[in-house]
């Protein structure tokens, strides 16, 4: 169960909580909603629910075709003129959804529209939802021509921004990770570089903290 109260308008483009609300009743199999028909503010209540449904189109369609009942509240402070309850009514129903008249303050009409709710909620299946890990993308290599490389008789010591940003990527415990690592080296051309400089089998290869032993 998620209560969003008051959605404001441009929701579904991240105003307000945005996204952080919406996303909350992603998992909702029903959608109870609860419009103020009192008419306090000089709000129109099918305006009211008008512009929520449009905002739930726009975050999701799924969403907004899920199963809905709608609950007109506030029957206790309607005025004795006030048509918005009838007007409701007939425009809710005319689009196909299960209309209900409640007051929050006094319980009226509560606990039918609970039983409603805990009926269609035994009937229905649960929502299959799926939202994807985000997964960083590991630096790539550059040029080898950019790299910093030293030497100290049997060490070389290799240097630059873009490999050590693809060397804080790298989890050397995991086999992919480093023949990843290996890969993108190669690709950049650095063995090739070390190679011209004169580098030798056995000697050491240093990128920061990480060494090993040359081999050709």
């Amino acid at each position: 169960m998620a209560d969003i109260p008051g959605i404001i308008e441009g929701a579904a483009e991240g105003a307000g909580l945005g996204h952080d609300f919406l996303r909350h009743i992603d998992r909702c199999r029903l959608l109870v909603h609860i419009v103020d028909v009192s008419g306090s503010e000089d709000r129109d209540p099918i305006e009211d629910f008008e512009k929520i449904n449009q905002e739930l189109a726009q975050y999701s369609e799924e969403l907004a075709k899920r199963p809905m009942l709608v609950a007109a509240n506030k029957i206790d402070l309607l005025p004795p003129d006030s048509d918005n309850l009838e007007r409701l009514r007939a425009y809710v129903e005319e689009r196909g959804y299960e209309f209900y008249e409640i007051s929050a303050a006094t319980t009226a009409g509560t606990k039918n529209l609970m039983r409603t709710i805990a009926g269609k909620l035994a009937q229905l299946p649960p929502v299959v939802y799926y939202e994807p890990e985000y997964v960083k993308p590991l630096a790539e290599a550059g040029d080898a021509k950019e790299l910093r490389i030293e030497q100290h008789e049997d060490l070389w010591e290799v240097s630059g921004p873009w490999i050590m940003k693809l060397l804080n990527d790298i989890n050397f415990d995991d086999y992919e990770s480093r023949m990843y690592f290996d890969r993108q080296l190669r690709k950049s051309g650095l063995f090739e570089r070390l190679e011209q400089m004169g580098i030798e089998d056995g000697d050491t290869v240093s990128i920061y903290d990480f060494e090993f032993e040359y081999t050709k």
